[in-house]
């Protein structure tokens, strides 16, 4: 989501060709960065991605943004394994963490009753291990 913020009454920006931009940042929140952030529809035990409810915070490399394609579908099938289990709760705030190809990625209902708010980062941002796939923070 992008906001264009217009100045008036003499308060133009230093470049008035170039107008402010004001990105919505989606996801939980989190200091580490780079990081993608996304809120995600909940519809039973199915998560739905929709594109204007997500965003890239820092400076990603393109390399991993593509790693970050690839382990999507995966993060997001795992999520929904945590639905079923109900590890992950529309009904109450609780954090899981989960692991999958080098990235780790934090979601949390936050009691909202229909979406799933994530963070995903790489694992080595944060020295986690690879190889650890599930854990509750």
């Amino acid at each position: 989501m992008t906001t264009t913020t217009t100045h008036t009454n003499g308060q133009q920006s230093e470049a008035p060709d170039l107008p402010t931009r004001i990105f919505a940042q989606w996801g939980l929140p989190h200091t580490v960065t780079p990081r993608f952030g996304a809120r995600l529809i909940q519809d039973h035990h199915r998560l739905h991605f929709l594109s204007d409810r997500a965003s890239l915070v820092g400076e990603w490399a393109e390399e991993a943004i593509d790693q970050l394609e690839i382990a999507f579908p995966r993060i997001i099938k795992a999520l929904e394994a945590k639905l079923l289990t109900g590890e992950l709760d529309a009904q109450r705030q609780h954090c899981i963490t989960i692991q999958h190809g080098g990235f780790t990625c934090e979601a949390d209902t936050l009691g909202s009753h229909g979406y799933v708010s994530i963070c995903i980062y790489s694992a080595v941002s944060m020295g986690a291990t690879p190889d650890v796939r599930n854990s509750q923070s």
